[in-house]
Order: structure tokens, then C-alpha cells, then sequence
């Protein structure tokens, strides 16, 4: 199967990004970086399952509900057996930083925005104004802001999170992030879409720091979901 190949791939990847962040934060370990990378790998086959095996697709529609339900569901999984209290992954209405995180926030959505108008994306239908308000920001920042740092910085059994950015955390996830937008593999081989790869790993660096600068998951899931929104909204344009 073509998923299956793309996600040991995909999780090799991360395994040597976060084996080479080991060497500039010390709280990595290989344990730490051997999870992040099963988790991601894990991650992308059960999101990419249903586009490939019909039988999986238990909600069907027109954009992938079923696999961003299981992502949410082994996210869960992996907080519950490796004990990932709230603040470890974000799950928290505390907020620290609150201006700066809010400002960042206006730039991505005004960015949303511009890309909208440059691309042009057609008159979205409801189900895809539903889909791309909800279930990308949910289940991605979940897994890249939430569960992977958790488990790259080993904080297993309710150990709380730094409260200063972690920015080796953050780029190995935000170039993971990238490369799952951008990275492609079929009967052809593997393909890159550099500017996909580009907008997310920017996305995934800015939310990667808001997530860690206001100590919470809230901001940067609303960023990615307006963000998303407004894209798609400005095909009404």
C-alpha cells in the first residue's frame, strides 16, 4: 500500500530530525525521539487510511472527516497510556503572553486572507466551510503542537512543559508539519509541492511558538482554523 510505504518514510524523517534536535536540547532523548516519530508515522496512516481502504471511511462526505476523527482518537490514545497531563499538550484555557500570541494571530489570518485572493479558490459548499473550520485545526494541532512536543520532550506522567519556547521542539515539528503537506508519494514515486511545504512550514513554525508562548493549544487552533476559513471565504469573492 501506498500509505503504508509513505508513513515509514515519513516517520524515518522524523526520526533523524529529532535524533539531530538531541544535539541542541538537552530534554530530547532518544526514547523521546523514537515516540515522536511512531506517533507521527502512526498519525499520518490512520488519517490516510480512509482515502485508501473505502471500509475505513465510517463518515464519508467530500474531505477526509473519518481520518482526522481516528488522528483525534490516537491522540487520545497516546495521552491516556503515556499518562500526557493537560498543560503537556496544551489542553488548557490558561493563557500566558496573551497580546503577543493575539497580534500573531491577526497576522495569520490576514495572511489567510491574502492567499485566498492570490489563489482564488472557488465558492466553498457547506460541508467544506465545515470540514476546514473544524477538523484540519483540530486534529493537526492536536498532533503537532500537542502530542509530538509532549513526546519529544518526554513529558510522560503529568511532567509539566517548559515555559519558555523550545524552539529545536518547534522547528523539527514545524518542518515535520511541512513535509506532510508537501511531501507526496503514489505510483510514481514521491513528489514535493514546495509551496505547500512553504505557507505550512511557516504556519506550523508560527503556531509552534504560540502554543509554547501562551502555554496553550487555544490561540493557535483558532489561528489555523480562521486562517483556513477565511481562505476558503474569500471564494465568494
Amino acid at each position: 500500500m501506498f500509505i503504508l510505504t509513505y508513513s515509514l518514510v515519513f516517520a524515518a524523517i522524523a526520526l533523524a530530525l529529532a535524533l539531530i534536535a538531541t544535539g541542541f536540547d538537552r530534554r530530547i532523548g532518544v526514547a523521546g525521539a523514537a515516540l515522536f516519530a511512531l506517533y507521527l508515522g502512526l498519525d499520518d496512516f490512520d488519517t490516510a487510511l480512509p482515502t485508501a481502504l473505502a471500509s475505513a471511511d465510517l463518515l464519508g462526505g467530500g474531505w477526509n472527516w473519518s481520518g482526522k476523527l481516528y488522528s483525534l482518537l490516537l491522540a487520545a490514545l497516546v495521552i491516556y497510556v503515556f499518562r500526557l497531563g493537560p498543560e503537556a499538550v496544551g489542553l488548557t484555557l490558561k493563557q500566558r503572553n496573551l497580546r503577543a500570541s493575539l497580534t500573531v494571530l491577526g497576522v495569520l489570518v490576514a495572511v489567510g486572507v491574502a492567499l485566498g485572493f492570490a489563489f482564488r479558490p472557488g465558492p466553498p459548499s457547506l460541508e467544506t466551510l465545515a470540514f476546514q473550520a473544524t477538523m484540519p485545526a483540530l486534529a493537526e494541532e492536536l498532533a503537532y503542537r500537542g502530542v509530538a512536543p509532549a513526546l519529544l520532550l518526554g513529558l510522560f506522567g503529568r511532567r509539566a512543559p517548559p515555559r519558555r519556547v523550545p524552539w529545536a521542539v518547534v522547528i523539527v515539528t514545524a518542518l515535520m508539519f511541512s513535509l506532510w503537506h508537501g511531501l507526496g508519494y503514489g505510483r510514481d514515486g514521491f513528489s514535493f509541492e514546495p509551496v505547500s511545504a512553504a505557507f505550512t512550514l511557516a504556519g506550523g513554525l508560527a503556531y509552534g511558538w504560540m502554543r509554547f508562548n501562551s502555554g496553550s493549544l487555544l490561540l493557535p487552533l483558532l489561528a489555523h482554523a480562521a486562517g483556513n476559513t477565511v481562505f476558503q471565504l474569500t471564494g465568494f469573492l
